[in-house]
C-alpha cells in the first residue's frame, strides 16, 4: 500500500496537498516537539514552501528514513512582516523562528485521518533532506498501529522524561503494557529536574498504583501535597518538561499510607532530598 492509496480514501487531493517531515535527531525540532509546540515551528517558515498548496499533511522523522504521521491540515493564509513576531507561543524556546525574516502559515488542523494519527508510518526515502514534498511523491506504507509498541523494562531499569509519561497517561498504544505495569504497583518513586539538579522523592499508596500518582504530574505539574516542589515550579514554570522519573522501590498495591511514608521517609534521609540546595522535599 502507499500513502496517496490512503489519501484518496479519505478524499484528499494529493495534487493540492504538500507532505513534510521533521526530523526528530535534529535538537530544536525534537524539543518543540516534546515541548507539543510543533505546530507552531511547522508554521514559521523562512521560505515560501506552503504558498501553491492547500493542505499540509505532517510527519515526524523517527529513525532512520521512516516518518510518523501527525496530522492533516488546511493552509488558511500567510502572514508576513512585524505580525509573525506575534504568532510566538509563550516560552517558545527558538525566538529566531519567529524574526522578522520569517513568514507564519495559518494552518487549521482537520478532523481527516485522525484516527491515523501517530499510528501510520511511511517509508521516506533516501532523500530525507527533501523535507517538504508533494503528495504526488509516493511513500510506502510501512504499517498502521502498533509497530512501535515499546516492551516495558522492569520497574530496576525504568527512566521516564515528562513527555513519555504524557505519553503514557494519553493511553498511548505503544505504551500499554508500561500503562499496565505501573497501575499495579506502589512505589517510592524519585523525581530529578536533570537541567537545575533537584530531586524529590515521593510514595504512592493507593489502588491506582504509581500512574494513579503519577498522573497528577501530568494535569499539574506536581502531586498537589509537597511546598518545594510547587516553590519550584512556581520560580521555574516549565520545569516539569525537565522532569526525570524512576522507582526506586516498588510497593504493595494495597500497602497503608503509613507503610509507604516510613518507607519514604528512609529514602529521603539516604539522599539528602531534604537538602534545600539540590532537595525539593520540606517533609
Amino acid at each position: 500500500m502507499h500513502l496517496s492509496a490512503i489519501f484518496k480514501e479519505y478524499g484528499i487531493d494529493i495534487y493540492k496537498t504538500k507532505i513534510v517531515r521533521h526530523p526528530l535527531k535534529r535538537k530544536e525540532i525534537k524539543e518543540v516537539y516534546e515541548r507539543e509546540m510543533i505546530e507552531a515551528y511547522q508554521s514559521a517558515q523562512s521560505k515560501s514552501w506552503f504558498d501553491d498548496c492547500d493542505y499540509v499533511a505532517s510527519f515526524v522523522g523517527t529513525n532512520n528514513t521512516e516518518a510518523l504521521f501527525i496530522g492533516l491540515y488546511k493552509k488558511i493564509k500567510v502572514i508576513t512582516g512585524p505580525e509573525v513576531q506575534k504568532k510566538m507561543p509563550k516560552n517558545y524556546p527558538y525566538p529566531e523562528h519567529f524574526d522578522k525574516k520569517h513568514m507564519y502559515y495559518v494552518l487549521k488542523k482537520l478532523d481527516f485521518m485522525s484516527e491515523l494519527e501517530k499510528k501510520l508510518v511511511v517509508e521516506w526515502g533516501k532523500s530525507t533532506q527533501r523535507w517538504v514534498q508533494w503528495a504526488t511523491t509516493d511513500k510506502e506504507v510501512l504499517s498502521i498501529a502498533n509497530r512501535y509498541e515499546e516492551p516495558f523494562p522492569g520497574y530496576d531499569d525504568l527512566i521516564i522524561t515528562y513527555p513519555v509519561l504524557q505519553e503514557i497517561v494519553e493511553g498511548e498504544d505503544k505504551y500499554k503494557k508500561w500503562s499496565e505495569a505501573l497501575s499495579c504497583v506502589n512505589g517510592i518513586y524519585l523525581i530529578c529536574d536533570k537541567k537545575r539538579n533537584k530531586q524529590y522523592i515521593g510514595s504512592t499508596y493507593n489502588d491506582k498504583g504509581i500512574l494513579g500518582r503519577w498522573k497528577d504530574y501530568c494535569s499539574k505539574g506536581h502531586d498537589g501535597g509537597d511546598e518545594g516542589l510547587k516553590e519550584h515550579l512556581k520560580k521555574n514554570k516549565d520545569a516539569y518538561y525537565d522532569f526525570q522519573f524512576t522507582i526506586l522501590r516498588i510497593l504493595p498495591l494495597r500497602i497503608s499510607q503509613k507503610q509507604a511514608t516510613d518507607v519514604e521517609t528512609i529514602f529521603k534521609q539516604k539522599l539528602c532530598t531534604k537538602n534545600k540546595s539540590y532537595g525539593l522535599n520540606r517533609n
